[in-house]
């Protein structure tokens, strides 16, 4: 069996007492092994005489007169009325609830009986029943008006397979033989019983006629439980394979009594048929583009060989018939209709087995590739020079876009590859792609890495403390302080093209710890630290010129500064006064600043992080008390007084805090917690504040930002791991962290934010050249 994703198992599929057919046919390996596999949106129709919709074991409520959810009931041409139900006495017609067993094997909720265990086929509530009850007087007409019906509505309906029972049958080519050959040549699967007469009269040993006779339609025996042929099924040429006949456990209906019950005597080839009908219907969820031949092929090729007893004495040698083996043939389709990649001896279902894909000169590409529901693929590929590379993959069919992931060496996801693809910088070595989906796609897929464009030569040099924020027409700013040059820069993307980096403010060392933020108007501003002359400064782009502002030069003060705009897009700036160890707060008040002091008790306020609640409208501030280790933070309440709490009394420490508010207005921040080397989240639950180690293994949790997903509004956290050298994110499922490398070979530094088109962007200083990087995943 292929490596393929697993979905958690349920306890039904745990169960060992499966009924014998389920157990002979592989049904129920099929359900542990491949649980996914339940008809997805492919539906079928039943054309018969007429399924009873009210049953328990369907689903439905006859008291009320609720019908059984998945079955839609179309027309009933012996009536004459859209109630498509077995209305006719079994003492006048004895299978005149025929349709009730075929629909129960393809789509039963799971039932015991019996001791045993059973369901149907096709377990997706997407995957539906077409009652189509023709009149078993005038049964070449109608079956006729029920093809064209399917016809009419296979496409709108998703209907990929027939359940065909003709009862009379045509000696001759019947009256429907054009609407067959649409149908099949349309790709939906029709199979009918052939007859139940071989050693009965009137008519013992007769050649097998239609609708089984028809080269649109796969006609099906019958085979016992002891796995030998069933003496009554009609033989030949035209018999494509035999399935379950004797003593079939299946729902049935008692027209005359009005009875629901499950019968564990069923016997005939019509019960043989609809499991061969649900494994069809399994291989086209497998593989959309499948034919009806194809899936034929695959059938008999992975079934089990059974002798006609009737030719062990012939001269010309015996006669076999494939009994269906519905596990292995799941198995086989897997194999045989996936690419070149997946098929042989060593799919490339794994890190072990991926695929290669050829690099020359940065350039590599494989083209022509499927993807099947539920199965991983992986491909390889190698670059020999570090630099910035492209990694996409193309698809343009109906189905979503794949789940694609770019991994490191050891196969640890790096990256997510959208629709857009992705641009990083890599290191030489190798690297893995890894793509699954859901569903199958019906269109293939091609995969290219190319040279991407790096960033501009200049633009993040020799870069440290650094700030992003993206405006909302998408245009990237991004600022930083150049150690090498002493400079606070900036840079700005619009359209995909770099600005060249320009000094924000020229007065030499300047900007070593820096916070960047845009106005309302898209207009960045920056609050950063004047080393030479040990002040907080403000710098404000006008939209032509930077104006610089000295906010406080009290001493020592101005470190680590955490800068924010309200709604009334005045700024205020959370920072560390250094001389004193004192948490300061400044803000604009429209005319000048104003600075307050927050916290003074001890050595307080390195680490700010400043945040606005958008449900109050007032600030709050994390922070890091050195004095004692703890973390705290400061709110605003009514009337501008702060209230603070120590959320975290951890022993030393550690800084690199983020605070955000919810949609709610709950606060959380990460954190790094430097005793334990811990990266650490805390959080109010609306009535205390609560913290908890999110990754506790190495060393890890240094320059931390903590982000809320725009959809799952779940926390997100982008930080640096020592160990590991890298930066990594921490995404919150709602039950525990799951944890991506972002960026390889570097990763101090990394500071990350969101578009306001929900993507994320991130900076980090690549370890290969000494310089910030900036990366857009998708």
């Amino acid at each position: 069996m292929p490596h393929l994703l697993l979905d958690p198992l349920e306890p039904r599929w745990l169960m060992t007492n499966w009924g014998p057919w389920p157990s002979a046919v592989g049904m129920d390996k099929v359900f542990r092994d491949y649980p996914w596999l339940d008809g997805g949106t492919n539906s079928i129709a039943v054309v018969d005489k007429g399924i009873d919709y009210y049953p328990p074991y369907l689903g439905g409520i006859q008291a009320t007169s609720t019908v059984a959810p998945r079955i839609v009931n179309v027309y009933d041409w012996r009536d004459n009325d859209n109630t498509p139900f077995p209305s006719e006495s079994e003492a006048t017609d004895t299978s005149s609830a025929h349709g009730t067993g075929v629909a129960g094997l393809l789509i039963a909720p799971p039932f015991d009986d019996r001791g045993y265990h059973f369901q149907g086929i096709l377990q997706s509530p997407n995957s539906k029943l077409y009652n189509l009850r023709i009149n078993r007087l005038n049964s070449q007409p109608t079956i006729q008006l029920a093809l064209q019906w399917v016809i009419a509505h296979r496409v709108a309906d998703h209907i990929t397979a027939i359940n065909l029972t003709d009862f009379v049958g045509s000696a001759s080519t019947p009256q429907y033989a054009p609407e067959l050959a649409q149908l099949k040549a349309a790709g939906v699967f029709i199979a009918s019983p052939v007859a139940n007469d071989w050693i009965l009269e009137p008519n013992p040993r007769g050649p097998i006629g239609y609708p089984a006779k028809s080269p649109d339609v796969f006609g099906i025996g019958g085979v016992l439980l002891n796995r030998t042929l069933r003496p009554q099924t009609q033989r030949g040429p035209e018999l494509d394979l035999i399935g379950p006949s004797e003593s079939v456990t299946l729902p049935y209906y008692t027209p005359s009594s009005n009875t629901h019950t499950v019968l564990n005597i069923g016997s005939g080839n019509s019960w043989a048929t609809p499991h061969v009908v649900g494994a069809a219907v399994l291989l086209q969820q497998i593989d959309p583009t499948i034919t009806p031949d194809e899936i034929m092929e695959i059938l008999q090729d992975s079934g089990t060989p059974t002798v006609d007893p009737d030719t062990v004495s012939d001269p010309n040698g015996d006669i076999y018939y494939d009994a269906l083996n519905m596990y292995s043939a799941v198995g086989v389709a897997y194999k045989v209709r996936d690419d070149i990649y997946d098929q042989g001896t060593k799919p490339n279902d794994n890190l072990a087995h991926a695929g290669v894909i050829p690099i020359a000169n940065g350039s590599g590409s494989v083209t022509n590739l499927k993807l099947l529901t539920h199965d991983a693929d992986y491909f390889k590929f190698t670059v020999s020079t570090l630099g910035d590379y492209d990694v996409t993959l193309t698809y343009g069919g109906v189905e979503a876009f794949p789940s694609v992931q770019l991994l490191d060496a050891a196969g640890n996801p790096a990256a997510t590859i959208g629709s857009d693809g992705i641009t990083r910088r890599l290191a030489p070595g190798d690297y893995y792609i890894k793509a699954i989906s859901n569903v199958s796609l019906t269109s293939t897929y091609s995969i290219a890495i190319d040279p991407g464009t790096p960033i501009p030569a200049g633009i993040g040099s020799s870069g440290t403390y650094n700030g992003l924020a993206v405006d909302g027409s998408g245009n990237v700013n991004f600022a930083w302080f150049d150690s090498a040059a002493g400079k606070l820069k900036f840079a700005k993307q619009s359209g995909g093209v770099w600005s060249s980096a320009s000094i924000v403010d020229n007065s030499a060392g300047t900007g070593n710890f820096m916070s960047l933020a845009l106005d309302s108007t898209g207009k960045p501003g920056i609050a950063y630290y004047d080393e030479p002359n040990t002040a907080l400064k403000y710098a404000h782009f006008n939209g032509a010129t930077w104006d610089i502002t000295t906010i406080d030069s009290d001493l020592t003060t101005g470190y680590y500064p955490s800068l924010k705009f309200a709604p009334s897009n005045k700024p205020s700036i959370a920072y560390y006064y250094k001389s004193s160890g004192d948490l300061r707060f400044a803000t604009f008040t429209g005319s000048a600043w104003a600075v307050s002091t927050i916290d003074s008790r001890g050595d307080v306020g390195r680490y700010p992080s400043l945040a606005l609640n958008p449900i109050s409208g007032r600030w709050g501030i994390a922070y890091e008390k050195t004095t004692t280790g703890d973390f705290r933070i400061a709110e605003q309440a009514k009337g501008g007084t702060w209230g603070i709490t120590v959320v975290d009394p951890t022993k030393y420490g550690g800084g690199f805090i983020s605070l955000a508010y919810t949609s709610t207005g709950r606060g959380a921040f990460s954190y790094y917690d430097a005793f334990n080397s811990d990266l650490k989240y805390a959080s109010f639950n609306g009535s205390k504040w609560v913290a908890a180690a999110v990754a506790a293994k190495n060393s890890q949790g240094l320059y931390t930002n903590l982000l809320f997903d725009p959809i799952s509004k779940l926390p997100l956290i982008y930080y640096f791991n020592k160990t590991s050298n890298s930066a990594m994110v921490a995404r919150n499922t709602g039950s525990a962290w799951a944890f991506s490398t972002a960026a390889i070979g570097g990763g101090r530094q990394v500071f990350a934010t969101l578009a306001p088109s929900g993507d994320e962007v991130f900076s980090f200083l690549d370890d290969g050249t000494g310089d910030l990087s900036v990366a857009f995943p998708v």
